[in-house]
């Protein structure tokens, strides 16, 4: 099958494009982002509704998919396309942030090191989901899990930098 022919597949691609788009624009500031809600931006609420969504829904996508196996297609859609999203707004802040004047710097290299992680995951699962350079299946399916388990430890450190606890 082409894969140009995949709805699925051009609908991701499709969301990439708009992810890379709005981070540049985020980043050179083409619009501003910075609207004040209570204690915090609205770009980190968009980052905590991100990662949320990626820390909380990932366990239940893996349990699910494998004791639910007649609704695995359905899973893999709401699995790719959630997180594609998360990372969308996940990428929305961390553009946001490293876009900052030098004076105003962001002060805890974790967030460089989690998006990092973040962009490989989406990277293996894309090459993994859709097939891409099949003969590295298994390699993109190890690649992916471990850095997801690399993101839940660096998430933790991430947020106790940011209260100021390590």
């Amino acid at each position: 099958m082409n894969i140009f022919k995949n709805k699925e597949f051009l609908l991701s691609l499709l969301l990439l494009v708009i992810i890379a788009v709005i981070s540049v624009g985020t980043y050179e500031r083409w619009w501003d982002w910075r609207i004040s809600l209570e204690y915090f931006y609205l770009t980190h609420w968009l980052a905590w509704v991100g990662m949320g969504y990626v820390a909380v829904f990932t366990p239940i996508y893996v349990f699910l998919k494998r004791y639910r196996k007649g609704s695995y297609k359905t899973l893999m859609k709401v699995h790719v396309f959630g997180n594609l999203i998360a990372f969308l707004l996940i990428s929305v802040h961390f553009s946001q942030q490293i876009g900052r004047p030098a004076a105003f710097a962001p002060l805890h290299s974790t967030g460089l090191i989690l998006y990092t992680f973040m962009t490989l995951v989406v990277i293996t699962g894309f090459l993994q989901r859709f097939g891409l350079i099949y003969q590295l299946r298994n390699s993109w399916r190890y690649i992916h899990s471990s850095l997801i388990s690399a993101f839940y430890i660096v998430i933790v450190i991430h947020i106790l930098q940011f209260y100021n606890v390590v």
